[in-house]
């Protein structure tokens, strides 16, 4: 692996950390204990990892010290993530010719429909939330959860509509973002969010800190040293992806390949609307030197210079963007002879048809991963689908395509709130649940999403009816509804609250339910409905009266024995 490994002893360690411009979050032991987050990268990894990694180089490690095989591990578990830019030489190059393309006609316009479709600002001016924690979890942790993820999403200043989007935008074209997380003077609390050149940075490794960032690493009054719990680091690609640098670049070819045909179209609709005109000039008694000033000065009298400008797409003949309909041209006659003008029509291939050009721009749509039918112009860039049945296999395609965006662009805000959360509650920084479940929900205006959804519930609905009538031989229900609420319809334990709390609501302001028979079910909240998970009562044939206990664990009971008056409670079996 070719990398800059700025640490190659102990000595050398704080030479380079001197060196750099203070940064007090280096030696804070609270960022230190998180310096390795996200990554779990300890030395029991690195010292029980046998094989050489994907992006390590294995003749690197001839001669070298134990530290740098330690560095290599951990700085090849980053580049099996992301790639850096600042292992690639070319990419300074690279991104100016990525910028360069941003601004083209029909590109920009790919890039602004992916960013809209990625970050869609809802009514209340978010284009996110936070995934709500479990109930595994207390109400502070919660609580702080919330109130973090606010913050955080201020301190960005995503609550104006529109920074979020550039910062998608600036993703798909540059193919990195990198963000400094600034602390306060403790070090507790996130206070700022700082842009950086993602260009300048490469990782590094410390055994007695953690993984490390380095930017302008070869130049020591630049150099600047991060601890991996103060950068924010997101990439289109991986080190070892052979794939496109940024959304962009995968545009270029296809996009050069349509502009060449588009502009020899052009031009030969305007080389066949033109005239040519063929001289012949007598040159007879001069002598050669006379001769060929002669024919020069009638070359530059009537040569035509065609200039086509590409940035903004006009044509200029001798400097003049009116183009002449016809010229006069005059000669006068001597004693060698008189100068004889012929007109010559063009000959060649006929480009006016269209066939060939569709074909190379339809390349350059499947090339911006955009459905086909949104470039419908007749119809205002197709219909929007109101049923799952009408979706088509590019639009589930595309939206698998934004989700993958979006993947890679929410640790702009996840990183930073598990960081905060962790130094809040220390007890959490080793909690795999806690880490797992720390994320945003997106605003979405993908209505596939909601119709699949709804579609499953309708389906999961209908098994769960037909489930619910199989009986056993003494006509009992079979399965039991808190086991199909659970394996058919699949409710969460938030969803299955939500429940039982509409059901506790409507009891306490409709009063007590009715039990609906002599000796019918208990009233008040503890007949308020079902238990959270959605508690069908199942009332089998012979008029049996259902008796549920709103009870926090408890599924639904029946009394299934036909014509009971007095419902004798009956559990469901298995």
């Amino acid at each position: 692996m070719s990398s800059y490994n700025p640490l190659n002893n102990q000595n050398q360690n704080q030479t380079n950390l001197s060196s750099a411009v203070e940064n007090k979050g280096l030696f804070n032991r609270l960022l230190r204990n998180l310096s390795n987050f996200g990554m779990k990268y300890d030395d029991m990894i690195l010292r029980n990892t046998v094989g050489v990694g994907v992006n390590e180089d294995p003749y690197s490690q001839k001669n070298n010290s134990m530290y740098d095989f330690f560095s290599q591990k951990a700085v090849a578990s980053v580049l099996n993530k992301k790639s850096i830019p600042y292992l690639d030489r070319s990419y300074a190059d690279k991104r100016r010719i990525l910028r360069e393309y941003s601004i083209k006609d029909e590109i920009r316009d790919f890039v602004s429909a992916v960013s809209d479709e990625a970050i869609i600002y809802g009514t209340d001016k978010d284009f996110c939330s936070p995934d709500p924690l479990s109930n595994d979890f207390p109400q502070d942790v919660k609580d702080k959860y919330q109130e973090y993820f606010e913050v955080i999403y201020n301190k960005f200043g995503f609550n104006d509509n529109i920074t979020a989007w550039n910062m998608m935008r600036d993703y798909l074209i540059d193919g990195y973002v990198a963000i400094e997380i600034v602390w306060d003077d403790k070090k507790k609390n996130i206070i700022h969010f700082n842009r950086l050149r993602p260009e300048t940075l490469v990782p590094a490794y410390e055994p007695a800190i953690g993984n490390l960032w380095i930017q302008f690493p070869e130049d020591p009054q630049l150099r600047r040293i991060f601890l991996d719990s103060q950068i924010v680091f997101i990439s289109y690609s991986t080190q070892n992806d052979f794939a496109e640098t940024s959304y962009v670049e995968g545009l270029i070819k296809p996009y050069n390949q349509l502009k060449i045909l588009e502009q020899t179209k052009i031009m030969f609709n305007i080389i066949n609307a033109t005239i040519y005109q063929k001289f012949t000039i007598p040159i007879k008694g001069l002598p050669r030197q006379r001769a060929e000033e002669q024919i020069g000065q009638l070359i530059a009298d009537y040569s035509e210079e065609i200039e086509w400008d590409d940035t903004m797409g006009t044509v200029s003949i001798n400097g003049k963007k009116h183009l002449p309909y016809n010229k006069q041209i005059w000669f006068p006659e001597g004693d060698a002879g008189t100068p004889a003008m012929e007109l010559v029509s063009p000959e060649g291939h006929n480009l006016n048809e269209d066939i060939l050009l569709t074909w190379f721009y339809n390349v350059l749509k499947r090339a911006s991963k955009i459905p086909h039918q949104r470039f419908d112009k007749d119809s205002g860039g197709g219909t929007v689908f109101d049923d799952a049945a009408s979706m088509t296999r590019d639009e589930v395609k595309f939206n698998n395509f934004v989700n993958r965006l979006r993947a890679n662009y929410k640790e702009l805000i996840v990183k930073p709130l598990r960081l905060q959360m962790c130094m809040e509650f220390p007890e959490l920084k080793d909690d795999e649940v806690f880490l797992n479940q720390v994320d945003i929900i997106f605003v979405s205006n993908q209505l596939f999403e909601e119709w699949k959804r709804l579609g499953n519930l309708e389906k999961r609905s209908g098994i769960l009816s037909t489930l619910l009538g199989i009986q056993t031989a003494d006509g009992k229900p079979y399965f039991h509804i808190d086991y199909l609420i659970d394996k058919i319809m699949k409710l969460t334990q938030e969803e299955r609250e939500e429940n039982k709390a509409y059901w506790i609501k409507s009891a306490q302001g409709g009063g007590a339910a009715e039990g609906g028979g002599e000796g019918g079910a208990e009233g008040g909240a503890e007949a308020g409905g079902m238990e959270a998970g959605g508690g069908a009562q199942a009332a089998p044939e012979g008029g049996a009266q259902a008796a549920p206990e709103a009870q926090a664990g408890g599924g639904a009971q029946a009394a299934p024995e036909a014509g009971g008056e007095g419902g004798a409670e009956g559990e469901f079996e298995f």
